[in-house]
């Protein structure tokens, strides 16, 4: 029987803005955590598949095989077997950072509207999160769920709120938004911190291939890798393929090299997590690959996206990898063009799990693109942002991309014809105000 995974997987890089270069070993307080009993009558079947949510930490299009845009790719044969055998979208927008990223994926509201706008912002106690929203529903509670990696939704320096908080029933990972050394690093568990030396990547699939042997019923796991995200390092050799020294002075020469060979290590892992399945688990499984945001600056491959990266309202902030491969899809070896948003996966993982919301908050499903090219429903996608660097707003439907910026600067770009935004439209002298209208119109229905 051939294996297919459903993957969205935001790229994760190592260089992030997200909780700056370090983290503070500590003990959290234990926190009690209910845990649902274990259903002894597991429930299997066409309604029900398992859901994984992979998301790599600062990977960019530009760091993605499955896009082709750079010369510089690192080997990931794992998500390009769950491409060739599932579906890869080309117009998914998340945030420039991670904070605001995992706010509208977990929330399904732009950050507007949760007032998650800036690397750092906590999450307000009062929104209800996609694993609470699957328990509270009588259709999706025999769900079971959990949260494996980066949260960084507590806030900045010392994380003040905690997933159990937020009504995520098992958490293990890291609180904060960086962790200072892949192979020394606080390792959380529910409210328990201890220090690990195991080597970060491996950890997490660790604790996700325990958490997914313990279940009997259908689950949803939300696995954020840390990785390619920053410190820039040298994985364990037997997790990639490539000749590094690993010195200091080579990995400040060559930032890049070393990056993208964490993506393979990553790959690695993501390969072990999924031969850890029976193939009944595997076949009934399906995953989301996608990236948080952008590609770092100091490993961005700056001749595919010449106006940004990471923390940037340009292509290369917002646009990201995304596959969708296993149980419900069936569009395979193909790649869909429709709008997707961040936030949409709260509606679309909820429609998967059996609630009847197809759309909710700013969240739009597109669950029916796994199977139908015809479906999309999204006609315009949103974005907005705060920073020192960069705050603004952008907005899109299918051919334009509008941004405005905080000092009143306004850009346009033709992503159908230039979709690394090389010529701006605006300082062209063309008549653009029709197109200006259309997308001003909609952003102040969004807003």
């Amino acid at each position: 029987m051939n294996k297919r995974y459903l993957i969205i997987s935001p790229v994760l890089l190592m260089l992030c803005a997200c909780g700056g270069g370090g983290e503070t070993a500590q003990v959290q307080t234990p926190v009690e955590v209910a845990l649902p009993d274990t259903p002894t009558n597991p429930v299997s079947d066409v309604d029900s598949p398992n859901i994984l949510l992979i998301i790599s930490d600062d990977q960019g299009l530009d760091a993605s095989a499955q896009y082709n845009l750079s010369q510089s790719l690192p080997s990931t044969p794992t998500l390009d077997s769950l491409a060739t055998n599932g579906l890869v979208f080309d117009n998914l927008w998340v945030t420039p950072g991670c904070t605001t990223t995992r706010s509208a994926l977990i929330t399904g509201k732009y950050g507007s509207n949760t007032g998650v706008l800036a690397i750092g912002d906590e999450l307000p106690g009062s929104e209800e999160v996609l694993h609470a929203y699957i328990a509270n529903n009588e259709k999706t509670a025999h769900y079971q769920s959990a949260l494996i990696g980066k949260w960084h939704l507590g806030g900045n320096g010392v994380a003040s709120s905690h997933p159990n908080d937020m009504g995520i029933p098992y958490f293990a990972g890291s609180l904060v938004g960086a962790i200072p050394d892949y192979s020394a690093w606080t390792f959380t568990t529910n409210g328990q911190s201890e220090q690990s030396n195991v080597y970060n990547t491996t950890q997490l699939t660790n604790s996700a291939i325990d958490w997914i042997q313990q279940q009997s019923s259908p689950w949803f796991l939300w696995l954020a890798y840390i990785a390619p995200h920053l410190p820039i390092h040298l994985p364990p050799a037997d997790l990639h393929s490539q000749n590094l020294s690993g010195t200091q002075t080579d990995i400040e020469n060559n930032p890049r090299a070393y990056y993208l060979t964490a993506i393979e290590a990553l790959d690695t892992e993501i390969g072990r997590l999924l031969d850890s399945m029976s193939e009944e688990e595997r076949d009934n499984t399906l995953v989301f690959f996608i990236g948080d945001n952008g590609t770092p600056g100091q490993v961005a491959d700056t001749t595919v996206y010449v106006n940004g990266s990471k923390g940037s309202l340009s292509q290369g902030g917002l646009a990201v990898p995304m596959i969708a491969s296993g149980k419900g899809v069936t569009r395979l070896n193909e790649r869909e063009s429709a709008l997707i948003n961040a936030t949409d996966f709260f509606a679309t993982i909820a429609q998967l799990s059996g609630s009847d919301v197809n759309q909710i908050h700013d969240s739009i499903s597109f669950k029916e693109l796994l199977s139908d090219e015809s479906s999309a429903n999204r006609q315009y996608n949103y974005v907005e942002f705060e920073s020192t660097r960069e705050t603004g707003w952008a907005i899109r439907n299918q051919q334009y991309k509008l941004i405005e910026y905080s000092d009143g600067e306004q850009v346009l770009y033709d992503l159908q014809n230039d979709p690394l935004e090389k010529s701006e439209l605006l300082s062209s002298g063309g008549d653009y105000s029709p197109i200006l209208l259309e997308l001003v119109t909609e952003l102040d229905k969004i807003r």
